[in-house]
C-alpha cells in the first residue's frame, strides 16, 4: 500500500487556501472516533483525507442525505476459502464496501509454503483491495512430533522471522495449537517469542477454552480470538483483555448468540469478521463483511458500534490506525458512501482518494501461481484402499464423527455399527494424503452428512488440505479421488463411478482464476446435486472441509486416522 509521507504541501489544502482534489459535500459522517453522526464535507487530496468541515474541490460529490463510513476492514479472513484468486476476490468485495483485509494465508501455505504467501501478496498488488497478511503460526496446525497429520509444507520459527520482514506481513497468525501453548511446547513458544520481540499482534484460536487454561493462553501473549460460540465464552475472553472477533459466515454463525454481549458491553475491543467463511454464492447474493455488519444491526447492535467493529477497532488491534480505520485528517481516503446506514446500501466506494466504478483487474494480467494444476500428488487409489481391515461380522461399538449444523465443532458419537449404514446416515469418510505420494489414507465414519448414494471428494480440507472424501460406497470414493488428481484439484461429486458435477481448483487445489459468476454457478450446481443425492447440509463442502482440522473439538480425521482433539492423539475407530 502506498502511503503518502510528504504532507507539507497538503497544509494549504487542509487550511482551505487551495482546492482539494475531491470533496464529498454535505454528507452524514459516521465518525468512528467520536461515535457521532453529523453533516460535514470530506476533503481529499491525492490519496489522503485532509480535512472535515466546509471545503471546495476541483471535483465534488453531492452527498446530501447519504452516509459516509470508512472502508470496512475484515480483521480475520482466509482469501483462499473463497475459492477465488485475489484479483477476483477484490472484484467481489470492494464494491460492497470492504477495502482492507487482514488475511491469514495458512491455507495456501500448507500446500505451497512461503511461496504461497508471497504469491497472495504479489497478486494483491494488482487489485484495488488492501491485503495485509499475518505470518502463519500453525503450518501444520499441530506439532509434527505428535504425528497427527501430513502437511505439504512446514513453517517454523526461523521461517516466521523471514516472513515478518516481508512488506505487508503485520502480525503472527492465529495460534491454533493452544494445547501446545499450554503444554509449553518449544517450537510454538519460539514463534510467539519472535512476534513479542517485535511487538507484533498475536492472533489466537481457542474454541471452548475457559478458566485457568484460558488465563494461561492469554499470559503467553495471544491477544485475540475468533472462535467463541456462546455469550459466556465471548464474555470471559473479553473480560481477560482479549480482542473479541465475532464470526458470522456461511457455516459458522456465531453472531446471534454473542449479539446480546455486543449490545451491553464496551465494544472497543470487539470486531466483526468473516473468518473467510463466505461461499462464492453467498458472496454474490448476500455480500461479504457488509453482510456481517447488516446482521449485527438486525440483531440490535447499535449501527455506529457495528461500523466501529469493522473499521477503527481492527485497525487499532493490528496497528494500522495511523493510516486506516477512520475518516479523519491524515488517513488514507478509503470511504464508502451509503444510501442507508442500517441496510448498508452502497452507492459509491472511494479507494485511495479515487472513485472506483470499475473494479476489474487489468484484463491482460493473470498471476501464475506455483505448481498450477499440479499440486495433487497421489498414487492411484482403489476401492479396497477404503475398506476397514477389521471384519465386521457383527455390530461393534465405534467412534463416529457427529456433525453439528452451523458449527465447525463436531461431536464424538459412539454407536454400534456393522459398516456403512445409509438408513442411519452413517457414511464412510477418508482423508488421502496428497502432497508426497505417501499413500496414507485415514479411515472413519461420519454421521449427519445425509448422502444416500455416491460420494463427494474435495482437495479443500483444512488445514493441511489433503483430500477428504465422504461416500456411500468404496468404489465411488476411489473414483472421486482419482478424478481430483486428473483435474488438478477441486471438488468432485460422483455416482455409479461417473461424474455428476465438479469444479476445478488448479491454484494449490484451493482456488480458481475463473470469475465469481462461474464459481457461484458451479457451487449452486454441486449443492443441488448433493441435495438430490440426499445431502441435507446447507453448505456441505465447507462443512466437509473442516472435518480434517485436528484442532477444533471433538473428533476429527486426518490421513493418519481419527483424532481426539482434546487428547491430541490418534484413536481407534472401534472401542
Amino acid at each position: 500500500m502506498k502511503i503518502l509521507t510528504e504532507t507539507k504541501d497538503l497544509i494549504n489544502i487542509a487550511l482551505g487556501k487551495r482546492k482539494s482534489d475531491l470533496v464529498v459535500k454535505n454528507v452524514n459522517l459516521v465518525n468512528v472516533c467520536s461515535g457521532e453522526i453529523y453533516e460535514t464535507d470530506i476533503a481529499i487530496a491525492r490519496d489522503l483525507i485532509v480535512g472535515l468541515g466546509r471545503y471546495e474541490g476541483r471535483k465534488e460529490i453531492e452527498a446530501k442525505d447519504k452516509y459516509a463510513v470508512p472502508g470496512l476492514i475484515d480483521g480475520h479472513t482466509h482469501i483462499e476459502m473463497s475459492m477465488l484468486s485475489v484479483s477476483e476476490f477484490a472484484r467481489a468485495i470492494v464494491p460492497r464496501g470492504t477495502t482492507t483485509v487482514v488475511a491469514d494465508p495458512h491455507e495456501i501455505a500448507n500446500v505451497l509454503g512461503i511461496d504461497g504467501i508471497k504469491s497472495i501478496l504479489e497478486e494483491a498488488k494488482t487489485a484495488p483491495l488492501k491485503v495485509f497478511c499475518t505470518a502463519p503460526s500453525c503450518v501444520p496446525s499441530t506439532d509434527p512430533s505428535l504425528g497427527l497429520e501430513t502437511q505439504g509444507a512446514r513453517i517454523g520459527h526461523e521461517e516466521i522471522k523471514k516472513l515478518i520482514q516481508i512488506e505487508g506481513v503485520i502480525a503472527l497468525a492465529e495460534v491454533m495449537n493452544y494445547g501446545g501453548v499450554i503444554a509449553k511446547e518449544e517450537e510454538v513458544w519460539k514463534k510467539i517469542e519472535v512476534a513479542k520481540d517485535l511487538n507484533l499482534p498475536i492472533d489466537g484460536h481457542a474454541p471452548l477454552l475457559r478458566g485457568k487454561e484460558l488465563n494461561a493462553y492469554v499470559v503467553s501473549g495471544v491477544g485475540s480470538d475468533h472462535e467463541s460460540v456462546s455469550y459466556e465464552e465471548a464474555q470471559e475472553k473479553l473480560r481477560l483483555g482479549m480482542y473479541l472477533m465475532v464470526r458470522e459466515g456461511s457455516v459458522a454463525k456465531n453472531l446471534k448468540d454473542i449479539a446480546p454481549l455486543l449490545k451491553s458491553a464496551d465494544t472497543r475491543n470487539c470486531m466483526l469478521v468473516t473468518d473467510g467463511d463466505r461461499t462464492p454464492l453467498d458472496l454474490k447474493e448476500e455480500g461479504y463483511l457488509d453482510h456481517t455488519l447488516r446482521k449485527a444491526i438486525e440483531e440490535g447492535v447499535d449501527p455506529v458500534k457495528a461500523v466501529q467493529m469493522c473499521t477503527i477497532n481492527p485497525a487499532q488491534w493490528f496497528k494500522l490506525d495511523d493510516c486506516l480505520g477512520s475518516i479523519s485528517p491524515g488517513k488514507v481516503a478509503d470511504i464508502v458512501l451509503l444510501k442507508n446506514l442500517e441496510r448498508f446500501e452502497v452507492e459509491k466506494v472511494v479507494v485511495d482518494g479515487k472513485i472506483s466504478t470499475d473494479f476489474a483487474p487489468h484484463t491482460e494480467y493473470r498471476y501464475r501461481y506455483p505448481k498450477y494444476g499440479e499440486s495433487i500428488r497421489i498414487k492411484r487409489v482403489n476401492p479396497g484402499d477404503f475398506e476397514i481391515k477389521i471384519k465386521l461380522e457383527r455390530a461393534r461399538k465405534a467412534r463416529l464423527i457427529g456433525l453439528i449444523e452451523g458449527e465447525l465443532l463436531t461431536e464424538e458419537l459412539v454407536e454400534e455399527i456393522s459398516g456403512i449404514d445409509i438408513a442411519r446416515d452413517i457414511l464412510k469418510i477418508a482423508v488421502v494424503e496428497r502432497h508426497h505420494y505417501s499413500g496414507n489414507i485415514g479411515l472413519g465414519f461420519v454421521k449427519g452428512f445425509g448422502l444416500k448414494t455416491g460420494a463427494v471428494a474435495s482437495s479443500i480440507a483444512h488445514d493441511s488440505h489433503n483430500i477428504v472424501v465422504i461416500g456411500t460406497n468404496e468404489a465411488d470414493m476411489a473414483f472421486a479421488c482419482n478424478r481430483l488428481h486428473e483435474i488438478g484439484g477441486g471438488i468432485v461429486l460422483c455416482r455409479g463411478c461417473a461424474v455428476k458435477s465438479e469444479m476445478e481448483l488448479p491454484i494449490a487445489g484451493l482456488m480458481t482464476d475463473k470469475r465469481l459468476d462461474y464459481v457461484a454457478k458451479k457451487e449452486k450446481e454441486i449443492e443441488a446435486k448433493i441435495s438430490e443425492m440426499g445431502g441435507e447440509l446447507r453448505v456441505p463442502f465447507i462443512t466437509m472441509s473442516f472435518l480434517a482440522l485436528p484442532v477444533i473439538p471433538e473428533l476429527k480425521i486426518t490421513d493418519k486416522g481419527l483424532v481426539d482433539v482434546e487428547k491430541r492423539k490418534i484413536v481407534d475407530i472401534f472401542l
